[in-house]
């Protein structure tokens, strides 16, 4: 981006687990797919000298002066290195640019850009400044990848604002490689906000589609792959990933003749996933696809991941001969359940109604859509106000 007032809108998709859960952890295949949940990146360049970040989803407002936001540092050995590994003085430096955010998902937001700011930027003139804004209609914390949507948005506005990457990189011949460039930086944005997350969320999320990926090796797209309607649940009881982890690992570890034989059950099933897109029709896809969420969704229950609203959830959808698995950690957070094309739209509203009345969150969206993109907006485009002011529904119509 070299003009002033440039303006360019960025999305990223969340994502979901359909099969493999906890199992990926032990080395086991896993396959997840990109949601049409999309966060939106609003950057704006100007001459104001300054860079505001806001994140009003995560009640964010910060500017800075660029010109304060100077650090002695190698930026090679910042990129390269892990990101828990900078120095002590640039974390320290880090911290006093935080203001107020004294909440660890603000200040790992926070942390993620200043880090990815740092590694990117180059050399601009004084009057340079710009504004980044997100909004993004995917639950936070419910485990539908909002923080890998995010990351992907923000390594791509840095990778842009800097020049790293065009902002047509979609249609360019470089296309993989630009979206290689993108996913990488955005597992370090990951990394920041996780710790040592897997790599699966921020890849699905640049990439879109559909793709299975075992710990450790590089991820496979997932050949045959078609978009299906789901109707996700969030049941907004909060758990800690942690510690559900920690828990299917002590299992593993005190009763290893019976917990090894339900992981390798729920890595065949996502093998079995696999081959299902490969050689099903349309129609036998979705019985198979019910038959292996129900499976899978018990096997995660042996491991002692579930919780009495996501057996609610199973119950309530089970009245509508809807099938649903509990997705990501478990122990709350969400519940996908798969909606056949026989499904009608008033069995799917009647559905959503009565988990509504439960105290939950509904989604109906598709599954597979689209990775990263990113396209300029013209003078009489959508503005920061209106991506600020905008609703969910009204958010998910300008998909791009």
């Amino acid at each position: 981006m070299t003009q002033t007032d440039r303006r360019v809108l960025i999305s990223a998709p969340g994502k979901v687990i359909l099969f493999g859960e906890h199992a990926v952890v032990h080395k086991k295949l896993a396959v997840a797919a990109s949601l049409g949940l999309r966060t939106y990146l609003h950057l704006e360049e100007n001459e104001t000298g300054q860079c505001r970040l806001h994140l009003p989803d995560v009640d964010i407002d910060l500017t800075w002066p660029l010109s304060e936001l100077s650090l002695n540092v190698d930026r090679k050995a910042l990129d390269t290195d892990h990101p828990d590994n900078i120095p002590e003085e640039i974390k320290q430096q880090f911290e006093s640019w935080m203001g107020v955010t004294t909440k660890e998902n603000q200040r790992r937001a926070v942390l993620s850009f200043l880090y990815l700011f740092f590694v990117l930027k180059t050399d601009k003139p004084a009057s340079f400044g710009f504004t980044i804004s997100t909004r993004s209609t995917l639950p936070v914390g419910a485990g539908l990848g909002s923080s890998a949507s995010f990351a992907s948005c923000i390594s791509t506005a840095l990778l842009v604002l800097f020049n790293h990457i065009p902002i047509g990189f979609t249609q360019s011949e470089k296309k993989e490689s630009y979206l290689d460039t993108i996913n990488r930086f955005a597992y370090k944005a990951e990394q920041v906000i996780h710790g040592n997350p897997s790599g699966l969320d921020n890849s699905v999320c640049v990439f879109g589609g559909a793709l299975s990926f075992r710990r450790g090796e590089r991820f496979v797209p997932l050949e045959g792959f078609q978009s299906l309607q789901l109707l996700l649940t969030n049941t907004k009881v909060p758990r800690s990933t942690n510690a559900l982890v920690a828990g299917v690992g002590a299992k593993k570890e005190k009763y290893p003749n019976v917990i090894n034989p339900i992981l390798d059950s729920i890595d065949n099933i996502s093998l079995r996933c696999c081959e299902a897109f490969k050689s099903g029709s349309k129609e036998d896809l979705a019985q198979e696809l019910e038959d292996l969420v129900d499976m899978n969704h018990c096997l995660l229950h042996a491991l002692g991941v579930s919780h009495s609203s996501l057996e609610k959830v199973r119950v309530i959808t089970e009245e509508f001969g809807v099938k649903t698995k509990l997705t990501g950690a478990g122990g709350g957070g969400c519940a996908l359940s798969v909606i056949r094309d026989d499904v009608n739209v008033e069995t799917t509203n009647l559905v959503a109604k009565k988990l509504a009345e439960e105290g939950y969150d509904c989604y109906r969206t598709l599954l597979g859509g689209t990775g990263v993109n990113a396209v300029v907006l013209g003078d009489d485009s959508l503005d920061q106000t209106w991506l600020l002011n905008a609703d969910r529904e009204t958010l998910e119509s300008h998909a791009i």
